[in-house]
């Protein structure tokens, strides 16, 4: 975290044109009006990888087996190993709006998924996730049978690898541009303004 400012131009929803628009407007579509998130309006410099990026990510998230909680759970607690404290604030808002609680969302960003209302499968699913973030060499045939015998199948372990590949990539992306929160996030923003003014001082 870096300060306030990021490192290349957002461009507003109201100057976008061209591509850039049909990014925006295609963020607008699926998320709300006024729901353009800093991290896609920063892709919109390269409008093409955004709109494919956008693609990705809504299929991810909208299509599959796997619950969309089980994916933003991992994706929170893949921002809290990356440092990314937009990231965190993002993830933390969307499982707000899935319905969990506080407290469950804590338990995201502790790795503890005994804690979150997930069942046996998603639990195991969600220690598989963060196991390959650590070491994707050290999985064992052994982790795989705990999974298979929860009833996983093969889309499904494609489906948690691709969230954990969407999680970092997004939290490099968001890091080393220095991306901002956007201000309808709902979730820890006076912890995240309090880092910001930190890294400012």
């Amino acid at each position: 975290m870096q300060g306030f400012e990021p490192f290349i131009e957002l461009v507003d929803v109201n100057d976008a044109t061209g591509d850039r628009k049909s990014l925006y407007d295609d963020l607008e579509r699926v998320r709300g009006k006024g729901r353009v998130s800093n991290l896609f309006k920063a892709y919109g410099a390269f409008p093409e990888l955004g709109i494919a990026n956008f693609k990705r990510l809504t299929v991810l998230l909208s299509r599959g087996t796997l619950s969309e909680k089980l994916k933003e759970a991992v994706m929170t607690a893949l921002a809290v190993i990356n440092h990314c404290d937009y990231c965190v604030s993002f993830h933390g808002s969307q499982l707000q709006s899935l319905g969990s609680s506080d407290q469950e969302i804590a338990a995201a960003r502790e790795f503890d998924a005994e804690q979150i209302e997930f069942s046996p499968k998603e639990k195991a699913l969600f220690e598989y996730a963060m196991k390959a973030n650590g070491d994707a060499h050290s999985i064992t045939p052994e982790d795989i049978r705990i999974c298979r015998e929860l009833g996983t199948t093969d889309a499904e372990f494609v489906e948690i690898l691709e969230t954990v590949n969407t999680g970092n990539a997004f939290n490099t992306f968001a890091g080393a541009l220095n991306i901002g929160a956007d201000d309808f996030l709902t979730y820890a923003m006076d912890e995240y303004h309090e880092k910001k003014a930190a890294a400012n001082s």
